[in-house]
């Protein structure tokens, strides 16, 4: 498996593959373990917070949450994929002051675009000041601040090869928020809780971003970009913040669309647990990045065969567990979320079905960055989120959150599609095929058994 600059190296089409050194075997195993760490702290989210808060609160929390992350991805224009797949091209000795000049270039856009954003921020008070608080506000946009610094110095450690870093930024943003937020409730009630948002942002500065940072501050001046990065990162970006705002958008439709709380909270909860899934397959492609690069100058046949490799070992614990899931779904949500959201079964049926088609997009948009492709990802990615938005308006004043999820569902169905037709290379007809039955099954299934009529 390709996971980051220490996976196995992959020799050339006439010699034997080579073993991994030990270096690049410990950076693989810190990438492993960083993300086993992430997923784990994630699920605890997920399984903890919606209990603790009820779903009007972590409705809330989750939709700022939401806002946070789309505003970080749509500003950080896709840098972290343009550090990861430019800088390890470069000679070693330079890739310090690489990193250093494409960090320098960004940190003046950065301060404009946050001037932007607060700006945006206060338009959006002075329109809906029943919906949002200036006390919600602040604490949303300071830790959209502090993430937008964080991944600042969080993308050059990716871009170096550092991924154990990297991978165990995101655990310790959970792994925060998980410890912030009962506390904040307990000390100052639910009104406090997006604080929560601040120290989860601060603790993946302190991971990550600071030690980053650093390093681009003693690299050497003068450094030369290489031609195209940053404008493959705008590109890429672009891309990134469609598949976001898709992911993210059950919380975000169900909550503008006027639903109630208790809607959003159920909408919340699915959203988290997509999100979670895509975000970790989509980084074990992310960390494998860097490796890849150089692999892929030196036998792209046997690199297109490890990367579908990884997708099938994926997609074989995908499906399984999405057909064994439907049978426990009622008692599952219950035991796991609380009474609050035992009507909320309905609502994760569409999520379940999402689980099989996600390694195809992921394979996708892996084998478009190895090819210098990101106008690709971009283009099936909006049409992703144009299929996301399309149906969602008709499906979720009908059916609430679980029109919601119904979107995000078919969003996943026609990225995997259209990845399939434009790359059969990565995605193959029969890995689409295999997936969609899958997905058909989840759904035949829960109907059988009478959750969805």
């Amino acid at each position: 498996m390709m996971a980051g600059p220490g996976g196995p190296t992959i020799g050339s089409a006439t010699g034997p593959r080579a073993s991994a050194p030990a270096g690049q075997r410990s950076a693989r195993w810190g990438a492993v373990q960083g993300k086993t760490l992430e997923i784990f702290t994630q699920g605890l989210l997920v399984l903890v917070l919606p209990r603790l808060l009820g779903p009007a609160a972590f409705g809330r929390l989750t939709l700022g949450l939401a806002i946070v992350t789309l505003g970080t991805v749509a500003i950080s224009l896709g840098a972290p994929s343009a550090f990861a797949r430019f800088l390890p091209a470069e000679p070693p000795a330079r890739r310090a002051g690489v990193a250093r000049a494409m960090t320098a270039r960004l940190v003046r856009l950065r301060g404009l675009q946050l001037l932007a954003a607060g700006a945006i921020g206060v338009v959006v008070l002075l329109l809906a000041p029943a919906r949002f608080t200036p006390a919600d506000a602040a604490l949303v946009f300071v830790a959209l601040a502090i993430e937008v610094v964080s991944l600042l110095g969080a993308q050059v450690v990716l871009g170096m090869g550092r991924t154990r870093l990297w991978s165990f930024r995101l655990a310790a943003r959970n792994v925060a928020l998980l410890l912030a937020v009962p506390l904040l409730l307990y000390a100052a009630g639910e009104r406090a809780v997006l604080a929560g948002l601040v120290l989860s942002s601060a603790a993946g500065l302190a991971v990550a971003g600071w030690t980053g940072l650093r390093l681009v501050s003693r690299a050497e001046a003068g450094a030369v970009i290489p031609d195209g990065a940053l404008s493959y990162g705008a590109v890429a970006g672009l891309s990134v913040v469609m598949w976001q705002a898709t992911y993210r958008g059950p919380v975000l439709a169900t909550s503008v669309l006027g639903h109630s709380a208790i809607q959003t909270g159920y909408a919340a909860l699915a959203g988290s647990i997509a999100v979670a899934a895509m975000l970790a397959i989509r980084e074990l492609f992310t960390v494998s990045l860097p490796e890849l690069v150089e692999a892929w100058a030196v036998d792209r046949a046997r690199a297109e065969r490890t990367l579908r490799r990884v997708g099938w070992r994926v997609e074989a614990a995908l499906l399984p567990a999405a057909l064994l899931a439907v049978p426990v779904l009622d008692r599952a949500i219950t035991l796991l979320a609380g009474p609050d959201f035992a009507s909320a079964a309905v609502t994760l049926v569409p999520l379940l079905a999402l689980l099989p088609l996600l390694p195809l997009s992921a394979l996708g948009w892996q084998g478009a960055a190895l090819r210098l492709w990101p106008d690709l990802a971009l283009r099936i990615d909006a049409a992703a989120a144009v299929a996301f938005v399309a149906a969602a308006a008709v499906l979720v004043p009908a059916a609430g959150a679980a029109g919601a999820t119904s979107a995000l569902a078919l969003a996943a169905l026609v990225s995997a599609s259209l990845y399939a037709w434009v790359l059969p290379e990565s995605v193959t007809p029969r890995f689409l095929l295999v997936a969609a039955a899958g997905a058909a099954g989840v759904f035949a299934l829960a109907g059988a058994l009478g959750i969805i009529g």
